[in-house]
């Protein structure tokens, strides 16, 4: 009978060990076989149609990036199941992420050219300082700490030292810069606390802790008198805390049993509050508490490859927002400019300052000198994260005048 017992365990063994044989070849030719169809492509004309396959994929991908509309059958199962098969094998790259030795999950920065967008943000401040006005330019820290090197051994990426590099440039030119980097060693903060791990932006905590540190940085230039202490005092405000509530946008390229899942925090002020918003100039779509108006969308929506809770702060993505807060103790006009990265600090701005408009440039379509000029700001804050500082909030042609500076 033992020695019955004892077949039946080896042969379990066996069938085991080879379905994980096959399941590993499987892997290699998904991953492999695409890339080398790709790689002898100048030798055929793809007449298995392996790459037509592939693309299709990255076109999945990239619509299941925008949290739109649900995955293909079956896709979020690929995906993790890919992700796990990944870290048993201790892969550190996995689509177009690299693990950090941290573990976060992060982009690789090539080296950038922001020649022109130095010059365009000089231009901006140039304006303002013509006007006797404002200009503040920050730079938010990405996932990859400015302190210390944790890309795996092989790998290389720029962020922090063209970040360094803009900085010094723009404080040459005599711009105000607010280095977040800086800030974030010199209060303790590790990155690995101020980041999601899945998710290439900041936590809402940290977002909050950089909005104090922008009130902090505009009572220092004379920008606004000094705020009143509860409005950047976290402890005046709620912390709901979801856990394992956000696979983030690296988690749903590698799977969040590649990546693990992130908590997500909701922060909103324990005290009275009264805002309007619209994302149409001139117009009220929302009046009311900051929770009903300067959050869009319900975080208790707990779906990990079709929903993004970070977009709820300050109503996600828009080419153009305003809010506007009667009570707010700073009565000036503000005029915000940045991407995601900046939804959250933004979102908390109108609480301090009566009237806060923002662009992000990616998709505004309007005239902008002529904005600029009806507006007439009296402080313009652009905030950018060290890793996209080109892009279109950067070295956007805000006055016409791109082609001659170029030159």
């Amino acid at each position: 009978m033992k020695k019955v017992r004892e077949r039946i365990g080896k042969i379990t063994y066996q069938k085991v060990m080879a379905v994980l044989f096959l399941v590993f070849i499987f892997y290699i030719a998904a991953v492999m076989l695409p890339r080398t169809v790709d790689s002898a492509g100048t030798l055929y004309r793809d007449k298995s149609g392996i790459l037509e396959v592939r693309d299709t994929v990255d076109e999945e991908y990239r619509e299941m990036l925008e949290f739109q509309g649900a995955l293909p059958k079956n896709k979020a199962t690929y995906i993790n199941l890919n992700g796990l098969m990944a870290r048993l094998m201790g892969q550190r790259y996995v689509n177009e992420r690299v693990k950090l030795d941290n573990g976060h999950l992060s982009y690789l920065y090539e080296k950038t050219d922001f020649s022109l967008d130095v010059l365009q943000m000089t231009k901006l401040s140039e304006k303002q300082k013509a006007r006797g006005k404002h200009f503040l330019f920050v730079i938010a820290p990405n996932q990859n700490p400015k302190n210390r090197d944790i890309l795996p051994a092989g790998y290389a990426e720029y962020s922090n030292q063209d970040a360094d590099e803009m900085a010094s440039r723009l404080r040459a030119n005599g711009v105000s810069v607010l280095d977040l980097r800086d800030e974030l060693i010199n209060d303790g903060i590790s990155w690995e606390d101020a980041f999601f791990v899945a998710d290439h932006h900041w936590k809402p905590e940290t977002g909050f802790w950089a909005y104090a540190k922008i009130i902090k940085r505009f009572e220092e230039m004379g920008v606004i008198e000094p705020a009143d202490p509860k409005l950047t005092d976290i402890g005046e405000y709620n912390q709901t805390v979801y856990e394992d509530w956000f696979v983030g946008s690296s988690g749903i390229r590698t799977g969040y049993l590649y990546s693990g899942l992130d908590d997500f925090t909701l922060i909103t002020p324990k005290f009275k509050t009264d805002l309007t918003y619209s994302n149409v100039p001139d117009t009220v779509m929302k009046r009311g508490s900051f929770d009903n108006v300067a959050l869009g969308g319900a975080v208790a929506q707990k779906d990990y490859f079709n929903y993004g809770p970070y977009s709820i702060y300050g109503n996600g993505d828009q080419a153009f927002k305003r809010y506007t807060n009667p009570d707010a103790g700073a009565d000036i006009k503000l005029l915000s400019i940045g991407d995601s990265f900046s939804n959250v600090p933004f979102a908390f701005l109108p609480l301090a300052i009566s009237r806060c408009d923002e662009l992000d440039m990616r998709y505004y379509d309007g005239d902008f000198a002529s904005y600029y000029a009806q507006y007439a700001p009296d402080a313009v804050l652009v905030l950018i994260n060290a890793g996209t500082l080109s892009q279109e909030n950067t070295h956007y042609d805000f006055f016409g005048d791109l082609g001659e500076q170029s030159k």
